[in-house]
């Protein structure tokens, strides 16, 4: 999602209109997405930029509606999407923080069944097995 905005951020700061600066970004997006923005766009040829965009659900519906808002008000199209971005970029890193400050917890499972005791049984393994010889060969 972030890629998207970013590169539709950077067609408009290349000169293209919006729907132009979706098309060329939805080359390079994920397919599910780019079919999303490429129906998004065919829409736009039939019944204009706005009504396309307005009317679009889907996983950027967000990014839809802010954009026809943003032309529909004369605000910086490309500001707007450039917004976006960076709200995206944030989510996404937080998520992935979240994620990581969980994985320990999720780790001490594995750790405490598995790894845990097969370390006992080479770290104490050869000294037990030596004090158990000693034991019997003396009289």
């Amino acid at each position: 999602m972030a890629l998207l905005a970013d590169l539709t951020a950077l067609g408009l700061r290349a000169g293209l209109g919006l729907i132009q600066a979706l098309e060329r970004a939805a080359v390079d997006v994920a397919p599910p997405l780019a079919e999303e923005v490429r129906a998004v766009v065919r829409a736009a040829g039939r019944s204009g930029t706005a009504a396309a965009l307005t009317t679009a659900d889907g996983h950027a519906e967000r990014l839809y509606r802010l954009s026809a808002r943003a032309a529909a008000t004369g605000a910086p199209v490309a500001e707007a999407v450039d917004g976006f971005a960076a709200e995206r970029r944030h989510a996404d890193h937080s998520r992935a923080t979240a994620e990581a400050r969980r994985l320990p917890v999720r780790m001490l499972l594995p750790l405490a069944l598995l790894i845990l005791p097969g370390f006992v049984v080479l770290a104490v393994g050869p000294a037990l097995l030596e004090a158990l010889e000693r034991l019997q060969l003396a009289p």
